[in-house]
């Protein structure tokens, strides 16, 4: 958590230069003029106050304390001179370490009628101060408040507030804080602290908020794309809705590029999705590249054998035919083969190539799958380096088979967080369904 004002500056913002400090007293005034109507002190309280004022305004905090302990022996003080010596010890307590003393002493300002109007925000704000410690942030959420709440717009108590509130586990109302934080962050063009988004995330979770929760990891995966928030974001895609038979192979290239590849537990399940879906040329690099690592044994090794014998013959079939595939592809009344062609040239390395294709066969219609349709023209559109065109495909993907908006929103969120690395450090706040 952040560290407030240093004692010795906060004590030094009291013993001096604060709008109606305690004034310095003439000595030899037997009823020197003060800085409210009809208020005095006698001499004898005048010397040391001011001797203790002068050394608080050194950072002496321990000898001003000793000094102002003269007044003790005083007979009797007036109300303004209470006043003026909790005005002076609260300071000097603080800046002498004895925060629970201050404490006690800036509370009984702030019930001392004596204290100006115009100075009540100013002690509040000390209270405030004092009481952040791990000792009394109870105390210091309360004392935030009420300088917030009697109109103290001092930003750095405003972001202390929830983070107070979070230790003391009030999670709603620290969330709420947090997401103001961040919101306010990204209005100034400018990109939230992992550290106020991870807070937001657990304050959210910790009240059972599963919907900010998912809002706050989803612009946690945008800004800082580590693995772990990208894991959980897929995991979440996966339960919210059972997949239909054929997105499972989508499910597995999201993971494949996401997560810079897949479990060795894995690649047999994707290598063979992708060949029975027609994309052998998919299944033998995603073979080739597991048996470089040699993670099959046993009957998987033999299920594995069979596998790439047989997308071996199939991508030379489909070589072979390539050009023949194309032109039928083109001369079709409508656009399904030049999409299936389009994520054909995709697995197989031509990105490029296979976004133009796809863009083609959406273009003339009388699709089967649009919306597989749009979601593997971003897929392409991101393997070719196109992100903002990728980000519009996979948005405008709102319905279709089980499984297919989730994985759609995570390639966004993918396609988003490349965006905000080529432009920070401003990028825009990730869009979020």
């Amino acid at each position: 958590m952040r560290a407030f004002t240093s004692r010795a500056l906060l004590a030094l913002t009291f013993a001096a230069g604060l709008n109606g400090a305690a004034p310095a007293i003439a000595a030899d005034a037997p009823a020197a003029a003060a800085s409210q109507a009809g208020a005095s002190v006698s001499p004898e309280f005048a010397k040391p106050f001011n001797e203790a004022q002068d050394l608080l305004k050194a950072g002496n905090g321990i000898a001003a304390l000793a000094k102002l302990k003269e007044l003790d022996a005083l007979p009797s003080l007036n109300a303004y001179e209470k006043y003026l010596l909790l005005r002076v010890r609260a300071p000097a307590e603080y800046s002498a370490n004895d925060s629970v003393a201050a404490a006690k002493d800036f509370e009984a300002l702030l019930a001392n009628d004596q204290l100006p109007a115009a100075d009540r925000l100013q002690i509040m704000k000390a209270l405030a101060s004092i009481l952040y410690s791990p000792e009394q942030y109870a105390k210091a959420t309360v004392a935030i408040q009420r300088y917030l709440d009697a109109g103290g717009d001092g930003a750095q108590l405003r972001e202390l507030l929830p983070q107070t509130q979070y230790i003391n586990k009030d999670y709603a109302s620290a969330a709420k804080g947090f997401r103001a934080q961040v919101d306010a962050t990204y209005a100034a063009g400018k990109v939230p602290t992992e550290k106020t988004l991870r807070l937001l995330a657990t304050s959210y979770s910790q009240s059972d908020s599963d919907a900010g929760y998912v809002w706050a990891l989803e612009h946690l995966a945008v800004a800082y794309p580590k693995a772990d928030y990208w894991k959980e974001l897929i995991a979440r895609g996966a339960h919210t809705d059972k997949f239909a038979d054929r997105m499972y192979v989508d499910n597995y290239r999201l993971k494949a590029r996401v997560l810079g590849g897949v479990n060795d537990s894995e690649r047999l399940s994707y290598a063979a999705l992708a060949a029975h879906a027609g994309y052998p040329e998919e299944a033998k690099r995603i073979l080739d590249e597991a048996y470089a690592s040699k993670p099959f044994t046993g009957p998987d090794l033999g299920e594995a054998n069979k596998l790439r014998a047989e997308v071996g013959k199939a991508v030379a079939a489909d070589r072979a035919q390539q050009a023949v595939n194309e032109a039928s592809a083109r001369s079709a009344k409508d656009g399904n083969a030049l999409v299936s062609l389009g994520l054909l040239e995709t697995v197989d390395g031509n990105a490029q190539q296979g976004a133009q294709l796809i863009e083609q066969g959406i273009a003339k219609g009388g699709l089967r799958y649009p919306e597989e349709a749009r979601l593997h023209l971003g897929y392409a559109q991101v393997l070719a380096g196109r992100d903002a065109d990728a980000v519009k495909s996979f948005d405008s993907v709102t319905s279709g088979p089980a499984g297919i908006v989730p994985i759609a929103h995570t390639w966004s969120l993918y396609a988003q967080s490349r965006l905000h690395a080529a432009a920070a450090p401003t990028p825009a706040a990730p869009a979020s369904k």
